[in-house]
């Protein structure tokens, strides 16, 4: 973790800390490429930009927001839906959150018919196998 200060007169107790690209990514469990994706669209900036390279650096208060993305996407919402949910106005966050569960719920249940649909064709393909070597035997 970086550790850092915008006004060297703070005492320890006022520090900053700052955290790396390298460190957030590390924190989260996210990708340097997501971690960039967030800021490019406006969803997660960084806290500051430091040195003459500009490093990017994250303070508690994004790392958090970075948190709450995360768990955001693990649960299956889409970015723009956490746009809305991280929005103070949002005004309807039972309603958008009940829309991405039955979202969740019907995309699973397709998943389900691909996924029955499959094994009857993997299991068609074994007893044409199956019936094909058993004719070339005779």
């Amino acid at each position: 973790m970086m550790n850092g200060c915008s006004d060297r007169n703070m005492n320890v107790s006022e520090q900053i800390h700052f955290y790396s690209v390298g460190d957030v990514c590390a924190l989260l469990g996210m990708t340097r490429k997501t971690l960039f994706y967030y800021d490019r669209i406006g969803l997660a900036k960084p806290t500051e930009r430091i040195g003459p390279q500009g490093y990017k650096v994250y303070d508690e208060t994004a790392l958090n927001r970075l948190r709450q993305i995360a768990g955001y996407r693990q649960a299956g919402l889409t970015v723009e839906e956490i746009r809305c949910l991280l929005d103070p106005d949002c005004v309807n966050e039972i309603g958008l959150l009940t829309t991405a569960l039955e979202r969740l719920r019907t995309e699973t249940e397709e998943l389900r018919m691909k996924t029955k649909r499959l094994a009857s064709l993997l299991e068609e393909a074994v007893q044409k196998q199956k019936t094909d070597s058993y004719e070339s035997v005779e």
